[in-house]
């Protein structure tokens, strides 16, 4: 089993928390800084989530990702409070539930922790990235490859794609 990929509880160049109030808000912080982990993750939210559902996504999968690296339970906590707060109450755990499962899924292919960084961040790692592109391409009904990533995908992007007209934010 690999090393786990340790998230930091704070930006190192800016200082901005690891678990804001609310990860759909802090993503959208323009953070000018050159950021350690930008180096290896050039783009930014806003270029690889193409509307909320997928921040909301994204940030819901960076807290449980970081559950399961630093087996902190506020973790697990804060991905319910951020669903909770978009979602339907009916959908919020099933959603969470649903990401979890994806992202377990991820590692077990990739024989890894999933690189993701804190919610906070305004980058997304090509980890992140391959996630919300996999998320859009179910969410879409777009036919996925065989296998437990791709099962995951589906439950969740089937979930995103009945809750979006009911989130608060859509």
């Amino acid at each position: 089993m690999s090393t786990p990929h340790l998230l930091p509880r704070a930006c190192p160049v800016t200082g901005l928390p690891a678990a804001p109030p609310g990860a759909a808000e802090a993503l959208a912080i323009a953070c000018g800084a050159t950021c350690p982990a930008a180096r290896t993750a050039p783009r930014r939210v806003a270029e690889v989530c193409a509307d909320d559902v997928e921040r909301l996504a994204l940030a819901v999968a960076r807290y449980l990702a970081a559950a399961r690296t630093t087996r902190e339970a506020d973790c697990v906590e804060a991905a319910f409070a951020e669903a909770e707060a978009a979602l339907p109450a009916d959908m919020a755990g099933l959603f969470v539930g649903a990401m979890g499962g994806l992202v377990r899924a991820f590692e077990a292919q990739a024989g890894r922790a999933p690189h993701m960084l804190p919610a906070s961040c305004c980058r997304a790692t090509a980890d992140e990235e391959a996630l919300v592109a996999l998320l859009a391409r179910a969410r879409a009904g777009a036919t996925l490859p065989d296998g437990r990533l791709a099962r995951a995908a589906g439950a969740a992007g089937r979930l995103l794609a009945a809750a979006a007209p009911a989130c608060a934010f859509a």
